[in-house]
């Protein structure tokens, strides 16, 4: 009786089908809100959950797994807490860590893997090794009204291939994103996902939507010559690439160094939120500290607490 009305459109063979299955899930914001709670609804067998976040009070406004209790409390803990009250039959693993190189093999078991981060770090590295172990992910991103998703199989082109180029200061802390833009994004991917584990046919090409204007296209993407994951040189995977992150100043600051900034147009988007101090050749925002060169000061708790700051309000 509980998947009866799921059964009507995709028959007793393909729930038996999803009821076998393993979902990674990495990022537990507003887009894994989304997509973890339609899988869990749906019937998966066994959901794999990451993030280094915790719930703050301006998530609850799209994140819907979360309530105001849980302000405070690692998302990845407290998303397995509440869909295991929405399916208890189902089998949830949560990590309340911060994906990379040491740790990705948690997804060694997933059958697809559903990209719900905020960086392009973390996609290079999800990329990286999808490609290595011939696993589907699909990304999914949501910033303003805008959103988009795209999927990635042994065939198609890759994420590098198509974002290798791309930079963007744009977060939700300094841009904006409405709860709307989310949970269309997540509700398609996690269609697709159900799709692509159903062997049915999905869209090859990238998925753009805008909720304002109600525009949707579908955007042919190829693949890159020369394109290192490709390739085989999985530069993310092995640490090679991707910014580093030290710890300096005693205990409580991490500087994280990334690609260079321009200064002016994240002073903009920073002075939306608080005062910003500085010239062009740094910027102070609360506890960090920017510099022209990608160097950033971070004060945390931990490497994990500073890298979901510098997510937030830096951007990749």
């Amino acid at each position: 009786m509980r998947y009866s009305r799921q059964e009507l459109i995709i028959g007793k063979d393909g729930q038996e089908i999803i009821g076998k299955k393993t979902v990674g899930i990495v990022g537990l914001g507003a887009i894994g809100s989304v997509s973890a709670q339609i899988l869990a609804r749906a019937g998966i067998k066994k959901l794999i959950l990451i993030d280094r976040d915790v719930v703050e009070l301006s998530n609850l406004q799209r994140q819907l797994l979360y309530k105001e209790e849980d302000v405070g409390f690692p998302k990845a803990i407290t998303a397995k807490k509440a869909l295991k009250k929405i399916n208890s039959e189902i089998i949830i693993s949560s990590f309340a860590e911060d994906l990379n190189p040491k740790n990705i093999d948690l997804l060694k078991k997933a059958d697809i893997i559903l990209d719900c981060t905020d960086n392009l770090e973390t996609r290079f590295l999800i990329n990286d090794f999808c490609i290595k172990f011939s696993k589907l992910w699909i990304y999914a991103a949501g910033i303003a009204t805008r959103g988009t998703i795209l999927s990635f199989s042994k065939d198609s082109p890759c994420f590098r291939c198509i974002f290798e180029n791309s930079k963007s200061n744009d977060t939700c802390e300094t841009t904006g994103v409405l709860a709307s833009t989310t949970m269309i994004v997540g509700s398609l991917q996690a269609k697709i996902a159900l799709d692509i584990l159903l062997n049915k046919k999905v869209p090859s090409e990238m998925i753009w939507l805008d909720v304002e204007t109600f525009n949707l296209q579908k955007i042919k993407v190829k693949k890159r010559n020369g394109c290192p994951a490709c390739n085989k040189n999985f530069e993310y995977l092995k640490g090679e690439k991707g910014s580093k992150t030290t710890k300096v100043c005693g205990k409580s600051t991490y500087q994280i160094r990334g690609e260079k900034k321009n200064l002016n147009e994240l002073k903009k988007r920073l002075e939306r939120i608080d005062k910003v101090r500085g010239n062009s050749d740094f910027l102070i925002f609360r506890n960090i500290s920017i510099f022209k060169d990608g160097r950033v000061l971070i004060k945390a708790d931990s490497e994990k607490e500073a890298k979901s700051i510098y997510s937030k309000y830096v951007g990749n």
